[in-house]
C-alpha cells in the first residue's frame, strides 16, 4: 500500500519577514527630514511601513539602537558614498568642484538632503553622539574640497581658507539662490574658485 507523504504548505514571507533593518533605518530618516528627531517614533515608522511594531524589536534593541544606526548610515552616504560618486568618471578637479557646489541647488532630492541635514543639525544641539557624527562629516567634507582645490594649484593655506568658504557656501546658498539660476551658480562657483593668481590676472586684464 502506497505511503501518503502529508505535505506542510510554503509558508509566504509576509511584509514583516522582508523588512530588514535597512529600511527602518531609511523610513526613520525620511521621517527625521520631515518632522526632526522627536518626530522619529517606532509606532509611526511602523505605520509608515505598514508593519507592526514588533518587527522593529526584531531588528533594534530599542529607540536609542535606531538612532545610533542612523547616524552611521547618514555619515556613510553624506561622505563617503558621495565622494566615490564624485570621483567616479575623469571629470577633472574643477568640474567635480563645481559638481558639489551645485549638489544642494538642483532636484527634489537635494532638497531632502538638506533637510535631513538641517535636522541633524538640529538634533546636534542635544545629543553628543549626533554632534560627534557632524563633527567627522564636516571634517571629512572640508578636507575633500581643500584637497581639489589644491589640485587646481592653489597652496595649502589658500586651498584651506577657500575650502571653509566653499563650504559655507554650500550650507547657506539652498536658501539665497533659486534652484533654476545657473548664471548665479556658476558666478558663484567662480569667484570660490578664484585661486590668488587668477585674481591678480583678472585684476591686470
Amino acid at each position: 500500500m502506497p505511503v501518503t507523504i502529508k505535505q506542510t504548505p510554503v509558508r509566504r514571507r509576509s511584509t514583516e519577514d522582508r523588512l530588514d533593518a535597512d529600511a527602518w533605518v531609511d523610513a526613520a530618516l525620511t521621517e527625521l527630514g520631515a518632522a526632526g528627531i522627536d518626530g522619529v517614533r517606532v509606532e509611526v515608522l511602523a505605520k509608515r511601513l505598514s508593519v507592526t511594531k514588533g518587527s522593529f524589536y526584531w531588528h533594534f534593541k530599542d529607540r536609542d539602537a535606531l538612532f545610533v544606526a542612523m547616524l552611521n548610515l547618514w555619515r556613510r552616504r553624506a561622505t563617503l558614498a558621495l565622494i566615490e560618486r564624485l570621483e567616479s568618471g575623469q571629470a577633472s578637479a574643477e568640474e567635480r568642484l563645481r559638481r558639489l557646489l551645485r549638489l544642494p541647488l538642483l532636484g527634489k532630492r537635494s532638497a531632502s538632503a538638506a533637510d535631513l541635514e538641517l535636522s541633524i543639525r538640529l538634533w546636534g544641539r542635544r545629543d553628543e553622539r549626533a554632534q560627534a557624527a557632524l563633527r567627522e562629516v564636516d571634517e571629512l567634507r572640508l578636507r575633500y574640497i581643500e584637497r581639489l582645490l589644491q589640485e587646481l594649484g592653489m597652496s595649502h593655506e589658500e586651498a584651506a581658507a577657500r575650502a571653509t568658504l566653499c563650504y559655507c557656501y554650500l550650507r547657506v546658498a539652498p536658501t539665497l539662490i533659486p534652484g533654476g539660476a545657473l548664471s548665479m551658480m556658476k558666478a558663484c562657483e567662480d569667484v570660490l574658485l578664484r585661486g590668488e593668481q587668477r585674481v591678480a590676472r583678472h585684476r591686470t586684464c
